[in-house]
């Protein structure tokens, strides 16, 4: 496990870095000049007037082991810029407030709507490299856990159910950390709170195996 486990990670951390030089060019552009095309602008931001042709909303449910469905609404809104049209997730109160016909401001960077603005409503949306970059982060902190195991036996295998849930507050602090989402108060007592949790689990786990309970 350690033989796949350790090059990966180093790829991780490799395709991270290539990830953040790209951010950082995004995050130093400046806005384009007045009347430049969105296509052939590459190295600023460019802005685009868009027409509102439509919204909708689609669900996720899930079900736990009593039986007991929940489900989560997610709203998006068509916009329409040129040739082009495209589908953007908005929080709920822009999809209750926009209406067919609305004009957008647009900004995009290489071909990607980075930021949206509609009747007052602001949205904001990451770059491919951004939304790599976590996933990098992600999968780079799996494999640690992987080898963590592989140097530790496979009798602590349980104790990665405290590691996957010490990812919630790893990747939001590594989200602030790399100014994706900077957190206030409430974020980091959210971090806290599954910091503490993870840790619980993980100490809870541990005496289990060390007991040797199932």
């Amino acid at each position: 496990m350690l033989t796949i486990a350790v090059p990966c990670i180093v790829e991780c951390v490799d395709h991270i870095k290539v990830h953040q030089q790209a951010i950082a060019v995004y995050r130093g552009a400046s806005l384009c000049p007045a009347g430049t095309r969105w296509q052939a602008a590459d190295d600023c931001v460019a802005r685009t007037p868009a027409e509102i042709t439509g919204a909708g909303t689609r669900q996720s449910c899930t079900t736990d082991s009593n039986g007991v469905s929940s489900c989560t609404t997610y709203y998006s809104v068509t916009v329409r810029f040129g040739q082009r049209r495209q589908k953007m997730d908005v929080e709920e109160g822009t999809y209750r407030t926009v209406r067919r016909g609305d004009t957008a401001e647009l900004r995009i960077w290489r071909g990607e709507i980075v930021r949206m603005v509609v009747r007052g409503h602001t949205e904001t949306y990451l770059t491919s490299s951004e939304w790599a970059s976590v996933g990098w982060l992600l999968l780079g902190w799996l494999l640690l856990g992987a080898s963590w195991v592989a140097l530790l036996g496979l009798r602590l295998f349980p104790l990665l159910g405290g590691w996957l849930v010490l990812t919630v507050p790893y990747l939001m602090v590594a989200y602030h950390l790399m100014g994706f989402n900077p957190m206030g108060v409430t974020g980091w007592g959210v971090a806290g709170a599954f910091t503490v949790a993870g840790l619980w689990t993980t100490g809870y786990l541990f005496s289990e195996v060390v007991d040797g309970r199932p």
